[in-house]
C-alpha cells in the first residue's frame, strides 16, 4: 500500500525516485498503465510550468481525499495513507496544511476533475482510489458508486476501470 501511495508524489515531482517505496510505486504504476503511457505522463508533467504542476497535483490529492471519505467514515489507515501522500507531494508547507485539513473536510469532486489534465493521471487516480478504498479492508457500496462516478468524470471508460481494478487486485495481492 505504501508503494501505491507514492505514485502521485513521485510523478508530480517529475518522476524523481527518492526511496524504495517510490521505486515500488512506479513499478505498480507501470504495471497498471504501461511504461510507454507512464513516460507520456512524465513528459507532460515536465512540460508544465510550476503553477500547473501544483494545480494538477492538488487536484489529484483532493480526488483521493474525496475517495477516502466516499463511505462517510474515514478510517485511520486511510487518513494515514492520505497524509503520507500529502507529505511526499513536495507542495509548500501552507498547501500541505490545507490538504491535511481537507482530509477531514473533502472538497467537491466536480471542481477537481477538470484540473487533472492528463488521461494517464486520470487512470492512475482510478487505480490509486481502488487501493485507497480497500485500505480499511472493505469496499463499501458507496465507494463503488463513487468509483464509477469518478471514472466517468475523469473520462475513464467502464471497461478500462474493470481492467485497472483487476490489475490492482492482481498486483497488490501478489
Amino acid at each position: 500500500m505504501r508503494a501505491v501511495a507514492s505514485w502521485i508524489g513521485t510523478l508530480a515531482s517529475g518522476g524523481l525516485i527518492t526511496n524504495e517505496h517510490q521505486e515500488a510505486g512506479l513499478s505498480v504504476a507501470a504495471y497498471v498503465v504501461g511504461e510507454s503511457r507512464l513516460g507520456d505522463l512524465r513528459e507532460w508533467l515536465v512540460s508544465l510550468d510550476a503553477d500547473a504542476v501544483v494545480k494538477a497535483q492538488r487536484a489529484a490529492i483532493e480526488t483521493l481525499i474525496v475517495m477516502a471519505n466516499a463511505d462517510r467514515k474515514l478510517d485511520p489507515e486511510e487518513a494515514h495513507m492520505l497524509k503520507e501522500i500529502i507529505m511526499r507531494s513536495r507542495l509548500d508547507a501552507d498547501a500541505q496544511d490545507e490538504m491535511v485539513t481537507a482530509v477531514h473536510n473533502p472538497p467537491e469532486l466536480d471542481q477537481l476533475a477538470l484540473r487533472i489534465g492528463h488521461p494517464v493521471l486520470a487512470e492512475m487516480l482510478v487505480a490509486l482510489s481502488w487501493e485507497l478504498a480497500d485500505a480499511d479492508g472493505d469496499i463499501s457500496r458507496s465507494e463503488e458508486t463513487f468509483m464509477k462516478d469518478l471514472a466517468d468524470k475523469l473520462g475513464v471508460a467502464e471497461e478500462r476501470v474493470a481492467e485497472i481494478r483487476d490489475a490492482i487486485v492482481a498486483r497488490v495481492a501478489s
